[in-house]
């Protein structure tokens, strides 16, 4: 019996180290999966910070033709100024009365007269526009995300994987 006895404590001995064995494995596995864990949420953290910094970049092609119609009043007062000279070669005649006869007297002349003005013309229009001016341009798009609503977002995930972080570092912490 002390046989059987001593066989029953070499397997509940054997039993026990490879328990204690296998929970030492266990217990490893599960703290590299803890390391591997809290290695991820850093790099998922310093992500969501570096997307926070980020620009977001688009070139908007703009290619269509906008009708334009319209009506533009012109209402303005144009100076004119005139400055020339205009030549006169005639001949006139002047008829002299005698008392008996009425003599034809003709008299050439030759002259320039020189003109020297201004005057003031006013130019009352409407003049209508109707047309369609082709519109082909690429417009440049940066927008920060710090400028948008995205970056509120983006706090609250950083916040949420912080709180994991702090939790992975304490396995045995408060307990909450």
């Amino acid at each position: 019996m002390r046989k059987a006895y001593l066989v029953i404590l070499i397997v509940l001995a054997i039993l026990t180290l490879l328990s204690l064995t296998l929970n030492a494995t266990i217990i490893l596995s599960l703290m590299r999966a803890r390391q591997i864990a809290l290695d991820t949420v850093a790099d998922a953290r310093a992500l969501v910070t570096d997307i926070g910094d980020d620009t977001f970049s688009y070139t908007l092609e703009v290619n269509q033709e906008i009708p334009i119609a319209t009506s533009i009043p012109f209402n303005e007062e144009v100076t004119v100024p005139i400055n020339t000279t205009i030549p006169i070669n005639t001949t006139v005649i002047v008829p002299i009365d005698l008392g008996v006869t009425t003599y034809n007297l003709e008299v050439p002349i030759r002259t320039v007269i020189p003109v020297d003005l201004e005057f003031t013309v006013p130019v009352s229009q409407t003049v209508s526009i109707a047309t369609t001016v082709p519109l082909d341009v690429d417009v440049p798009l940066e927008i920060a995300i710090a400028e948008t609503p995205l970056v509120g977002y983006l706090e609250q995930l950083d916040a949420a994987l912080a709180q994991i972080e702090a939790r992975l570092r304490q396995p045995f912490g408060n307990g909450d």
